[in-house]
């Protein structure tokens, strides 16, 4: 593998910091989402919402459910710090719930639903 391949984009580091910067203000609105997912309230426009609003945060929380290897892949060769790891696995624990809510409006916005 080149060099060139095993670099990690500046947009992917600059989406890590930026979720960690703002991981108050994203944890908020996703208790608000899933509060409502658990009083079981339709949260697919909450999500298409908070994506429309920070789409690199949404591509970033979805691979941390949905593309683990290669997001931990990233992180590793990126050299991302530790308490930026932990602050994102705080957020996949705490709405681990939603991970399939998350997936399945990825997977509408591809078509791949019917």
């Amino acid at each position: 593998m080149g060099e060139e391949e095993k670099r990690v984009s500046e947009v992917f580091l600059g989406t890590v910091n930026e979720f960690y910067r703002g991981s108050d203000q994203i944890f908020k609105e996703f208790d608000e989402i899933l509060g409502k997912y658990s009083k079981g309230e339709d949260i697919m426009d909450d999500l298409k919402g908070f994506k429309s609003k920070s789409p690199r945060i949404f591509g970033l929380i979805e691979a941390i459910y949905h593309k683990e290897v290669e997001f931990e892949d990233k992180l590793d060769r990126a050299k991302v710090k530790q308490e930026k790891r932990d602050k994102m696995l705080e957020f996949k624990t705490r709405f681990a719930d939603l991970a399939d809510e998350i997936d399945l409006l990825v997977l509408g916005e591809l078509g791949l639903l019917t």
